[in-house]
Order: C-alpha cells, then structure tokens, then sequence
C-alpha cells in the first residue's frame, strides 16, 4: 500500500486498517513468546538481547507468562526480563 493510496482513505478507513494492524502484530507477538516459552525451561542457560546485560551468562529460575526471572551466573542479581529478549545458548 502506498502513501498515496493511504492518503486517499477517509479517516474511519484508517481507523479500521489501523485496528486490523494492531491486532495482527499482537497476536504474532503473543505466537512468538509461546513457541519462546516452549523452549524454555529452569535451569537453562540463556542469553539476553539488551545491552546492559551484553556478555552475561544467565539461568532461568522462574517462567511466568510475559516474563521469566533469571538468575546471574557465577554472580549476583536477578532480573525480570520479556520472553522476547531471552536466547537460548546453544
């Protein structure tokens, strides 16, 4: 779809292409963190896609819906982070 034809669409239009939008990036999201959540699991060793915590090595110690609580490896601290952010090391 190109700005001109966007620029053609009344407003209510728009809100209902915006709408329609929303919901699918939603539900891809919601899709990607289940087969994310599937894959995890306590006690695996993981990685996170954040820079403040670039290079430390992490164990999951608890999986809650959104989020899972990770542990730091041979250190101190946990974090809560989104299901999104975490790797699995391979």
């Amino acid at each position: 779809m190109t700005y001109s034809q966007l620029n053609g669409m009344t407003i209510e239009e728009l809100r209902n292409l915006n709408s329609m939008v929303v919901e699918t990036i939603k539900s891809k999201k919601s899709i990607l963190a289940l087969e994310k959540k599937d894959e995890l699991y306590v006690g695996a060793n993981v990685k996170v896609n954040h820079p403040k915590l670039a290079g430390k090595q992490l164990v999951v110690e608890k999986i809650n819906r959104t989020k899972a609580v990770l542990k730091v490896l041979n250190g101190f601290g946990g974090y809560t982070v989104p299901l999104s952010m975490i790797e699995l090391n391979g």
